[in-house]
């Protein structure tokens, strides 16, 4: 909200969160905004890895829809897994 009232003009937000944990708590926070597209890259490996959110199936609710991308990246991923993984999910 701080962003939105600061930057009043501004109409879309892209918030990328990459580590090995997924960001929950910020994709709760969003999961029904249609004006702040949250895209999560994270270690995912079902639910034996903490916090165990972050599937890919979770893309958002109501009008925020669409507007969740939780990418899994497997157990010691590198930076060219990274990469690959953001030029599958972000570029067009």
């Amino acid at each position: 909200e701080y962003a939105r009232q600061r930057y009043p003009d501004v109409q879309r937000v892209m918030i990328f969160d990459w580590d090995v944990h997924h960001g929950q708590g910020t994709q709760q926070i969003f999961e029904q905004s249609s004006d702040v597209l949250f895209v999560s890259f994270q270690r995912h490996d079902g639910h034996t890895f903490y916090p165990a959110t972050g599937n890919a199936t979770e893309v958002g609710s109501g009008p925020g829809k669409g507007f969740t991308v939780n990418v899994a990246l497997p157990e010691g991923f590198g930076d060219a897994a990274l990469w690959a993984a953001w030029a599958r999910a972000l570029l067009p």
